[in-house]
């Protein structure tokens, strides 16, 4: 081999730096995010959440968790575990109506470990005449189940709402 050619090999080694598959490092760019419920009124969730579920009985769980309010819940929507999760975000516990969630993309982004999620966080405008009634605001959302291990949730000028880990 000659002195050049194995400078070339160093220089690819260093450039894919060993990555292995699942490594937060390998992960995509870019991940395909689906919404499968936004809604105001999510049950237990008081305080700002954000969760990453990758099991079936969690998810079921969950789920029926936050439509305590149903005498009888719906079925979860099918999720196509353990390719892909479901993401929870929550604003918590709100004094009146206008708050609210919904994705601002189709995609999400994974970049050193962490998976970035861009929302419409609705907010009322201040001094705005609003129905005073406690909401519990959430967004549910698949997404391939990546290589990351922290989680980041930003508004649509780039503001970081909620922190969590995988």
């Amino acid at each position: 081999m000659s002195r050049f050619s194995g400078m070339g090999v160093i220089l690819v080694l260093a450039l894919v730096g060993y990555a292995q598959p699942g490594d937060p490092v390998a992960a995509p760019a870019n991940l395909p995010l689906a919404a499968l419920q936004s809604q105001d009124q999510c049950g237990g969730l008081s305080r700002p959440t954000v969760r990453w579920i990758v099991d079936p009985g969690e998810w079921r769980t969950v789920y029926a968790q936050l439509h305590n309010q149903w005498m009888t819940p719906p079925p979860p929507p099918a999720v196509d575990f353990p390719r892909e999760g479901v993401l929870l975000i929550a604003m918590g516990q709100q004094s009146s109506s206008g708050y609210g969630l919904t994705l601002a993309d189709e995609r999400a982004t994974v970049r050193d470990g962490v998976l970035t999620v861009r929302v419409n966080w609705r907010e009322p405008a201040p001094g705005r005449r609003l129905a005073q009634v406690i909401t519990q605001p959430c967004l549910l959302a698949t997404l391939p189940n990546a290589g990351f291990t922290r989680i980041q949730i930003v508004d649509r000028q780039g503001r970081l709402r909620l922190e969590g880990k995988r």
